[in-house]
């Protein structure tokens, strides 16, 4: 089976042969180049002796060095320039790479949703307490201190909460304030899984 690990191997080793090629290439284009002089060197020393036979034989050995150098740097140029798969290959490629990481995103969504559900429930336990809270804080307003107004007022006077409302517990850290954010969140994780 496929994955992305052997779809990375497969192309380092593309990459690597790539590299290795380019670096025979190279050295056997050097070869070609020192050949080139060397049959050059030779072709001249044979025009100083006048000898043909040298010469034709320095003529042949620089005609098939200079052939090889274009060879080589033709190969060079290939390996250098030249796509080392085609078309085909590399868009299957890329669409395996998209979907096994599609995959593997998928993975990190569903502990996600599931921490987010967990905390969704925090969230209701927290809103049913402080329901409870308010439940006690309403006995004690109107059962304990009978619905009194100077009940409402601290030591200087202040209303705890508003002149004609009943007094409630607001905590600072409200955590069940976020369900529905949570929520929305968890749904767009689960939308984005398909």
């Amino acid at each position: 089976m496929e994955t992305l690990q052997t779809i990375e191997t497969k192309i380092d080793k593309l990459i690597e042969q790539n590299k290795k090629d380019i670096e025979t290439t190279e050295a056997e284009l050097v070869k070609a180049n020192q050949a080139v002089s060397d049959a050059q060197a030779k072709l001249v020393q044979a025009q100083k002796e006048i000898n043909s036979e040298k010469y034709v034989e320095a003529k042949g050995d620089l005609w098939t060095a200079e052939r090889t150098k274009e060879f080589h740097e033709g190969r060079l140029k290939e390996l250098t320039t030249n796509p080392m798969i085609s078309y085909d290959e590399y868009h299957t490629m890329l669409t395996d790479i998209y979907r096994l990481a599609d995959e593997q995103q998928n993975t990190f969504f569903t502990p996600a949703v599931a921490k987010l559900m967990e905390i969704v429930k925090l969230g209701d336990e927290s809103a049913k307490e402080v329901g409870k809270v308010n439940e006690i804080i309403r006995k004690l307003e109107k059962e304990i201190s009978k619905n009194i107004e100077d009940y409402k007022r601290d030591k200087n006077g202040a209303w705890l909460s508003g002149p004609f409302s009943s007094l409630s517990y607001s905590p600072r850290n409200a955590l069940h304030a976020y369900q529905d954010n949570l929520k929305e969140i968890a749904e767009s994780f689960k939308k984005g899984q398909g």
